[in-house]
C-alpha cells in the first residue's frame, strides 16, 4: 500500500461498515452511525466537491475548475480525475493537521482531508481521460499527456508528461504498454489506425481503427472497442527484446464499453449484452468466455439499464435499473436486490459507485443512499444500510478504496 492510502485516515478508509442491524433494518439513524465510507460526490451545475458523511456532503476546501461533468477513479483506487468542460482536476489525500500543533483534541480522531490538485497544463483543451498502467492518460488539444499516479504522493501541483508522438491529431488518449528507463512503448490512435510506438517512432504493429468506443487495460493486456469491433494488444517481453501481439479475432460486432478488474475484462455492448473476456492460461491469450443480456424483458419490453459497474476484487457485474440492482457472475448467474425505498425514480435520479465487494446506489428522487456489500464468506450481496440524503442533486460519485483487497470484513449480530 503506498503512502497516500496509508495516511488517509477516516475519510479514505476502505469502506468500513461496522456493526449494523439485520437485512430488514430500514432505519436511517443510530444503527448506521458507525458506517465510515469514502464517497466523493459532485452536485449538478456546481464546481464544489464533497465527501458524503452520513448522507450530508462535507465540502472540500478547494473546488474543481468548472462545473463537474464526471469523475474517473484511478486504477489504484486512490485518486480521482474530475472532468469539467475542457479541464481536469485531481482529488488526492495529503497529510492534514487538524490542530496547529498537529494534535487532535482528546476523544477526536485526526484524519487527512481530500485535496483538489490542478495541473496547469491540463486546465484547458481536455476532451478525454482514461487509465493506463500507473497513469492517467489525458487527451489535451488532441495530444496525449500522461499524469503518473506517483506524482501525487509528495503533495504540491505536479507536472504532466507530454508523450510527443508527432501525430497531428490523436483521436483517443494513448495507452502505455511499457514504460522503461530507456524506452517507452505506447498504443496510439491517429484517427485511421491504432499504432504501436516505441518512443516517438511508429512500428509496423498496427490495426485499422478510426472511431474508438472505449479502451481498458490491465497489467498484461489492452482491450479496445473501435469501429464496432473489439481487439486486444499484448506486449510480450523476451530475453533481449519484446513482441507485440494484436488479436482481432473476437466475434463481437458492436460498440462496447470495457472495464477491467482482477485480470478480467467486462464490457457492455450497444446491443444490451454483457461480454466477458478472460485469459486462457495455457495459450496466454484473451478469449471471449461468453455474453448475456444485461437486463431482463418485461411484457416484451427491455428494462432500461441506468448504470453498471464491476467489483474491483472479483469483477462481479452490477447492473442498476430504476427499481433494483442485479449482480451477475461471469457465467451469467444472477440475483437481484430490490431498492425497497425507491419509488417513482427514473434512471436520471440514480447514481452508482463501486468498490471492492461493495456498491453504493444514490437515489436523488427518494433522497436515500443504499450501502450494498458482500459480507466476508457470504455468497451474495445485501443491503447493509441506508442513509437519508440531505441533497438531491448528486451528479457523480466515486469510492476511494484499496483495489483488490477485501478489507471491509464485518459481522452482523
Amino acid at each position: 500500500m503506498n503512502s497516500i492510502l496509508k495516511n488517509s485516515g477516516i475519510l479514505l478508509s476502505t469502506l468500513i461498515l461496522a456493526a449494523c442491524g439485520s437485512d430488514d433494518d430500514h432505519s436511517h439513524g443510530d444503527a448506521h452511525d458507525e458506517h465510515e465510507h469514502n464517497l466523493l460526490i459532485s452536485q449538478a451545475d456546481s464546481n464544489a466537491l464533497s465527501v458524503l458523511e452520513e448522507g450530508t456532503p462535507e465540502s472540500l476546501d478547494d473546488t474543481a475548475s468548472g462545473n463537474v461533468q464526471s469523475m474517473l477513479l484511478a486504477n489504484n483506487g486512490e485518486i480521482a480525475a474530475v472532468l469539467s468542460a475542457g479541464t481536469v482536476d485531481f482529488v488526492v489525500v495529503h497529510e492534514h493537521e487538524e490542530e496547529e500543533e498537529g494534535e487532535a483534541h482528546e476523544g477526536e480522531e485526526e484524519h487527512d482531508k481530500p485535496e483538489v490538485v490542478t495541473i496547469a497544463a491540463l486546465s484547458s483543451g481536455v476532451s478525454q481521460v482514461t487509465n493506463t498502467i500507473g497513469h492517467f492518460s489525458v487527451l489535451v488539444n488532441n495530444q496525449t499527456q500522461l499524469v503518473p499516479y506517483s506524482v501525487f504522493e509528495e503533495g504540491g501541483n505536479p507536472d504532466s508528461e507530454e508523450l510527443s508522438l508527432g501525430i497531428e491529431e490523436e483521436a483517443y488518449p494513448a495507452l502505455l504498454l511499457e514504460e522503461g528507463e530507456t524506452e517507452t512503448v505506447a498504443l496510439a490512435f491517429d484517427g485511421t489506425n491504432a499504432v504501436v510506438y516505441e518512443d516517438t517512432a511508429a512500428t509496423p504493429d498496427t490495426t485499422t481503427c478510426s472511431d474508438v468506443d472505449s479502451a481498458a487495460q490491465n497489467a498484461e493486456f489492452a482491450v479496445v472497442s473501435c469501429d464496432d469491433t473489439t481487439f486486444s494488444v499484448k506486449l510480450e517481453e523476451g530475453e533481449s527484446d519484446h513482441t507485440i501481439e494484436f488479436d482481432t479475432t473476437f466475434t463481437i460486432a458492436t460498440g462496447v464499453e470495457w472495464k477491467t478488474a482482477a485480470g478480467v475484462f467486462v464490457g457492455l455492448g450497444a446491443d444490451n449484452q454483457f461480454y466477458v473476456l478472460e485469459e486462457n492460461e495455457t495459450t496466454e491469450v484473451l478469449e471471449l468466455e461468453g455474453s448475456f443480456a444485461a437486463t431482463e424483458t418485461v411484457n416484451e419490453a427491455t428494462v432500461e439499464l441506468c448504470a453498471w459497474g464491476i467489483d474491483s476484487l472479483e469483477a462481479e457485474i452490477f447492473a442498476l435499473t430504476a427499481t433494483e440492482l442485479t449482480i451477475f457472475d461471469h457465467d451469467a448467474t444472477s440475483y437481484s436486490i430490490t431498492l425497497d425505498e425507491t419509488q417513482g425514480a427514473t434512471c436520471g435520479d440514480l447514481r452508482m459507485a463501486t468498490a471492492s465487494q461493495a456498491v453504493f446506489v444514490l437515489d436523488n428522487n427518494g433522497a436515500v443512499l443504499y450501502e450494498i456489500d458482500k459480507e466476508e464468506g457470504a455468497s451474495q450481496y445485501h443491503i447493509h444500510g441506508r442513509e437519508t440524503l440531505s441533497v438531491t442533486d448528486i451528479e457523480s460519485a466515486v469510492i476511494f478504496h484499496e483495489v483488490g483487497t477485501d478489507s471491509h470484513s464485518h459481522s452482523h449480530e
